[in-house]
């Protein structure tokens, strides 16, 4: 049995994501503080429309888990 060596921590807004989109069929990476795209983002929720609800196989994905965002 695999050892535990820590537990997952809240988020403190620090941790950086990176988005990576094409763009004129080149991949365009974009990494920022997790509170910088809270901000950009503001109250909407468009973007979170189209998400999957069944876990993505591919990990990195955004999904929607009943109703909570999540990284597969």
């Amino acid at each position: 049995m695999p050892e535990i060596f820590g537990l997952p921590q809240p988020l403190t807004g620090n941790e950086t994501v990176t988005i990576q989109q094409v763009q004129n069929g080149q991949i365009a990476l974009c990494t920022m503080p997790l509170s910088q795209l809270t901000q950009i983002l503001g109250s909407s929720t468009q973007w979170a429309t189209n998400l999957p609800t069944t876990r993505p196989d591919t990990p990195g994905i955004l999904w929607d888990n009943g109703g909570v965002v999540s990284i597969s």
